[in-house]
């Protein structure tokens, strides 16, 4: 089973990191790691035995990667990221991708809109999908709207409604919902409307 702890680290702007882990196998990954370290490194200490595996980059802005050189002194795992992605890391990640995770996979999904270089990750098992700066909870990132209109349409519409929607900052009533009330609630994603899209993009 796969197991998922939200870390408020805070960082610049309500950050969330995450650490991710298999509870057999003990396979685990940190998601965008920064804003207050310590928090990542007792998060490690409370769920160990792990045996580390990926740091996984969902774009490069700084304050998504602010901790990535000191969590790297206590978490030796592979960083991947988009091509793209300047933070540094030994994994380049192509869209449609999956990553061996435990029992299941990660699948990198590209997702372009608010960063050239910004990708989602999905357990296999529609558990969770970890959304950067892409989608948040009740609305999304700033963004080049065509871009992110097509990926709200046609890269995470499409998935499955039991997905837990974990993003980069704490932005929403919740700090996490399932995909399927999120398509409902959010207005970014329930429109199949350009132009209404647009029109919600002022409100940012």
């Amino acid at each position: 089973m796969i197991k998922v702890k939200q870390l408020n680290v805070r960082g610049l702007d309500y950050n969330f990191s995450y650490l991710v882990f298999d509870e057999v196998s003990r396979d685990a990954a940190i998601i965008d790691p920064c804003g207050d370290v310590s928090v990542i490194r007792k998060a490690l200490e409370d769920a160990k035995p792990l045996s580390p595996k990926y740091i996984l980059i969902t774009h490069g802005h700084h304050d998504h990667v602010s901790g990535l050189k000191d969590v790297l002194s206590f978490f030796d795992a592979a960083v991947a990221a988009h091509p793209e992605c300047a933070a540094g890391h030994s994994i380049n990640l192509a869209d449609r991708q999956q990553l061996s995770f435990g029992g299941i996979f990660i699948e990198v999904l590209y997702a372009p809109g608010h960063s050239p270089d910004g990708v989602l990750y999905r357990m296999s098992d529609d558990s969770a999908l970890f959304t950067g700066d892409t989608l948040f909870i009740d609305c999304c990132g700033y963004c080049l709207p065509r871009a992110m209109f097509n990926t709200m349409r046609n890269v995470i519409f499409p998935l499955a409604g039991s997905n837990i929607v974990y993003s980069g900052h704490d932005y929403g009533a919740v700090p996490f919902r399932n995909l399927g009330e999120e398509k409902r609630l959010n207005p970014y994603l329930a429109t199949d409307d350009f132009d209404k899209f647009r029109e919600e993009l002022k409100k940012l």
